[in-house]
């Protein structure tokens, strides 16, 4: 059985691979399940954030499942033992240069650090339109959504369908960005854009979202359900507020 140890907290900036013994505080900001059909099986996955901000990616094959009962979204743990290793290929939630792996003897534990931030890194359209962004990345954005289809079946390989839900987000300077969202992640959307009631201050939060080229630069969601909400003033809208709005909650917000 792990021991919890009195070590020393690392910034999520200063681990490295060569020991495995670090030990770092950090929040959950997002979690799911990675389905494989290859050798060892389904693994979970985590987004986490120290209090600075600084994000990285975790996994955790089947194995180790007990490891990470205490890993819970929203909540601060103390994370001790783990394997670093290097990043690469596409769909990169976070710009860390190592992604951590819970081993068999990582510990994860409570901790007393209470902070509300959903650490938010809001990418411009104008950073979106100009292909300035490395596509490897994915990216969090917010704008006002307009012009929302219809749900759309479409065919997949294998036989299996999927629905698809397009529409188009726009900021504060009028520029517009084409969004395509897939299976339940357009399902929830054109829902709650319905209980919403959209009108002209329908804002719509994208998390770890994919930039793709077709027909221009579109969004497809990737790893979170779009978050919904209503503002006053598109104008308003920066990190914080928008981190104080999350924190809030209401009848017109989903995560």
């Amino acid at each position: 059985m792990s021991m919890v140890t009195s070590d020393p907290i690392t910034l999520l900036n200063d681990v490295k691979p060569f020991k495995t013994t670090w030990k770092v505080e950090v929040k959950v900001l997002h979690s799911w399940t990675q389905h494989s059909s290859y050798s060892g099986g389904d693994s979970l996955q985590f987004i986490l954030a120290d209090k600075r901000g600084v994000k990285i990616h975790c996994t955790c094959k089947r194995l180790f499942y007990g490891r990470v009962k205490k890993l819970q979204v929203g909540q601060w743990r103390f994370i001790e033992n783990f394997l670093l290793t290097a990043t690469v290929g596409k769909y990169r939630a976070t710009s860390h240069k190592y992604k951590m792996s819970i081993i068999s003897n990582s510990n994860v534990t409570n901790s007393s650090l209470k902070n509300d931030d959903k650490f938010l890194s809001l990418t411009s359209f104008k950073e979106i339109m100009n292909g300035s962004l490395d596509s490897n990345f994915l990216i969090d954005v917010i704008g006002q959504a307009i012009d929302i289809g219809d749900i759309q079946v479409v065919p997949m390989q294998g036989g299996k369908e999927t629905k698809k839900l397009e529409l188009t987000l726009t900021d504060t300077e009028d520029q517009q960005v084409a969004c395509c969202l897939w299976g339940r992640f357009a399902e929830q959307m054109l829902y709650t854009s319905k209980v919403a009631q959209v009108n002209q201050n329908f804002l719509c939060l994208l998390r770890f979202t994919k930039i793709n080229v077709y027909k221009g630069y579109q969004i497809m969601t990737l790893l979170s359900l779009p978050v919904v909400m209503r503002l006053q003033k598109l104008k308003e809208t920066n990190a914080n507020l928008i981190n104080g709005l999350l924190i809030q909650r209401d009848q017109y917000l989903i995560s």
